[in-house]
């Protein structure tokens, strides 16, 4: 579970609702828990499973959860170092066919094909 210091969740509330749409995100005040930020799917799953009521507030929105595929070549995404490693086995020759599946992927992505 990854934490956030409450005085730094203005600025960054973009990268804690992905977060929260992966895993969920503790919210410290002066070092001491204050709230858990999850995604509306989960907050339906644990509401369902403890047997309470889901507010209709919730149900509204389609609730979307984006969690992380895992990397084809097994690289932890979640670390930005990972592409040094990346970069240093495509040098290498290491996993050809996979490297190109995921350029003509992402060229794909970025209608650059």
């Amino acid at each position: 579970m990854q934490t956030i210091r409450s005085i730094n969740l203005q600025k960054n509330l973009g990268d804690v609702l992905r977060t929260a749409d992966v895993e969920a995100v503790l919210v410290t005040n002066r070092d001491q828990p204050r709230a858990v930020v999850m995604s509306a799917e989960e907050f339906i799953r644990l509401k369902t499973a403890a047997g309470e009521p889901v507010p209709n507030e919730v149900r509204k929105s389609r609730p979307t959860l984006h969690r992380r595929t895992a990397d084809p070549l097994g690289y932890d995404t979640r670390d930005p170092g990972y592409i040094k490693q990346a970069a240093s086995d495509a040098r290498d020759g290491k996993h050809p066919e996979e490297i190109m599946r995921e350029i003509d992927d992402a060229m794909r992505r970025w209608r650059l094909r």
